[in-house]
């Protein structure tokens, strides 16, 4: 439901308590008379399935809904794990099950603005090791988007808040280094890896669309 200050609507806001990057994106992108209602579960490290996953999210359940949003926007996305097309689906079923008002998934929202955008070949950035990057282009494939170059971070390795403090211009470098001439658009996944403030000058620097997860979330 709408309220004083959200007059045209309310979000409720799930991400992971190391985030850091999901809540400032978002306040950035936010339109007038909308609110984002930012709700933390604890994240001790990367979870290896859906089922981890669900687990630490169990103890928000009541909580995003306390404020009666209009929908849930779920800052986390599952294309790093093992069969991620499953993964997605099992969060999504996850949701379903729980709530009654609608939701969005940012790993939904990479591959539907990617197919907006008519786009059949990416380059993707990452804040992830070699072979989660490959589960992500895995993920990607099975949507007809083939992934024909990948960069990485390898963050979840170094801690649990350190992807928020990945640079600027280390995504940048990273861009250049996906950037082909096969490469249609350019995609950075990752809801906790700085890239959405970036995306007006990467276009313009790299003459392609680029598609930054926490803005297609939002």
């Amino acid at each position: 439901m709408t309220d004083a200050f959200g007059y045209r609507a309310v979000f409720s806001v799930l991400l992971p308590a190391t985030n850091a990057v999901m809540e400032p994106d978002m306040a950035a992108l936010r339109p007038h008379d909308v609110t984002n209602q930012s709700y933390r579960f604890p994240f001790p490290g990367l979870p290896g399935d859906v089922k981890d996953l669900s687990q630490l999210m169990e103890s928000t359940q009541e909580i995003v809904l306390a404020c009666e949003p209009d929908r849930i926007v779920v800052a986390y996305s599952p294309e790093y794990m093992s069969d991620g097309v499953n993964a997605a689906s099992q969060l999504r079923r996850f949701f379903e099950e729980r709530f009654e008002i609608p939701f969005t998934l940012a790993s939904d929202a990479v591959s539907e603005a990617l197919k907006a955008l008519g786009a059949t070949q990416v380059g993707i950035v990452t804040p992830f090791l070699p072979e989660a990057n490959r589960n992500v282009s895995s993920y990607f494939a099975a949507h007809g988007i083939p992934v024909v170059g990948e960069a990485g971070f390898s963050s979840a390795q170094k801690g649990r808040a350190y992807t928020a403090r990945i640079s600027e211009a280390e995504v940048r470098e990273a861009f250049e280094r996906v950037d082909t001439p096969e490469v249609e658009a350019l995609v950075q996944v990752g809801t906790a890896l700085v890239c959405a403030r970036l995306v007006d000058a990467l276009e313009a620097h790299h003459g392609k669309p680029v598609v930054a997860v926490n803005s297609a979330t939002y």
